[in-house]
């Protein structure tokens, strides 16, 4: 007969991804941007300046992508590894200047140059582990319900915790890694997989 434990669902690596990702970007987002719009060098112009390059970033790079997903796609790991170097490199830049203007460019920069390559591969990635209508769909509402249950929980403890900027600052920057690290596993595996079914 066989045993039960064989049927059991694995865990999703990419919704636990997401969840631990939102957990601790909603737990300090409140706090980081808070500290960056009381900044008084803060302008309307700087933020609707970020607006634009994030969009820019969108159309060019969603572009780019379309035309070389295959050639790109062999860089995720290589992607994951750039935003982890990126981030926390600007974090040190924050902590030791406290120049919250110059974190807010840099961080824009790097997000619509790095981590949107990782948002594009992303969906290579997720087409390539649920490649029917149903096992897509599935993974979508799984993953919006994790993302939200996690932001609850993040916000929740936003409203708990009285930390220093500083300290959610650093908190953010190793969210963030452990997202890359969960990615680039994810990846790796998928890779391996294809290659045993191409066999």
């Amino acid at each position: 007969m066989m045993s039960k434990k064989k049927n059991k669902t694995k865990c999703d690596g990419m919704l636990v991804a997401t969840f631990l990702t939102t957990l601790f970007y909603s737990a300090t987002y409140p706090f980081i941007w808070k500290r960056i719009l009381s900044d008084p060098h803060m302008t309307e112009s700087l933020v609707a300046l970020q607006q634009i390059i994030s969009c820019l970033s969108i159309i060019v790079f969603s572009y780019i992508w379309n035309k070389k997903t295959d050639k790109l796609f062999k860089y995720y790991r290589e992607f994951c590894v750039a935003e982890m170097l990126t981030t926390t490199a600007i974090t040190i830049y924050c902590l030791s200047t406290d120049n919250i203007v110059g974190y807010y460019i840099l961080d824009s920069i790097a997000c619509a140059l790095v981590t949107r390559q990782i948002i594009c591969g992303g969906i290579k990635l997720r087409a390539n582990r649920y490649k029917t209508e149903n096992k897509r769909v599935n993974f979508d509402n799984k993953n919006n319900m994790y993302g939200s249950a996690a932001t609850i929980i993040g916000s929740l403890l936003a409203m708990i915790l009285k930390l220093d900027f500083r300290v959610m600052l650093i908190i953010a920057t190793i969210g963030n890694a452990i997202d890359n690290i969960f990615y680039i596993v994810i990846y790796t595996n998928q890779v391996k997989r294809n290659k045993e079914s191409d066999d």
